[in-house]
């Protein structure tokens, strides 16, 4: 099993552990990122405080029509998610950085980001399927959104397992 870090799950001290989902705007990729992982983390996500934020956001934008629109067709309601700009001290205080792009990591390690809790999301845990990235549907079709939509919803189901050993391994 590969940790967050370089030892698996060691660094996690609290009882609630603090995933971050960074993409570019917060108004696409990011919102509905969080809501699915929060979903699939079932009854785990009351000790997983899941949060998302944008490299370039501006603050308080609601969610793209076609995010919102797409999200509510697959029963999640994205209508209260307001975008806000990722700053270090929200990085640094996150247990775990799943960026959508390696652009992004790029951008958070100049943060001052701990290269052990940043990730990009089709990548982490390794190997990841790095060929199965999430590209930005910003701007454009319906058909990119679902796209996009699939793409978070298949890496979430990867992570979430991953997410629920940490908190498991954390209350021993």
């Amino acid at each position: 099993m590969t940790g967050f870090g370089a030892a698996p799950y060691a660094h996690f001290m609290e009882s609630r552990l603090r995933v971050l989902l960074l993409c570019t705007g917060n108004t696409c990729r990011s919102p509905m990122a969080e809501a699915l992982l929060k979903a699939e983390l079932g009854v785990d996500a009351a000790r997983v405080e899941v949060m998302s934020a944008g490299l370039r956001a501006a603050e308080g934008d609601p969610a793209a029509p076609f995010s919102f629109e797409v999200a509510s067709r697959h029963g999640i309601d994205l209508g209260a998610h307001r975008s806000r700009r990722a700053t270090p001290e929200l990085i640094a205080g996150s247990d775990l950085v799943l960026v959508m792009e390696p652009s992004h990591l790029v951008e958070v390690r100049a943060m001052g980001a701990a290269a052990d809790t940043c990730h990009v999301m089709s990548e982490w845990p390794p190997p990841g399927e790095p060929d199965l990235g999430v590209s930005d549907p910003y701007g454009g079709s319906r058909e990119g959104y679902e796209e996009c939509w699939r793409r978070i919803a298949h890496h979430v189901k990867r992570i979430a397992p991953h997410i629920i050993e940490a908190l498991r391994s954390q209350s021993k």
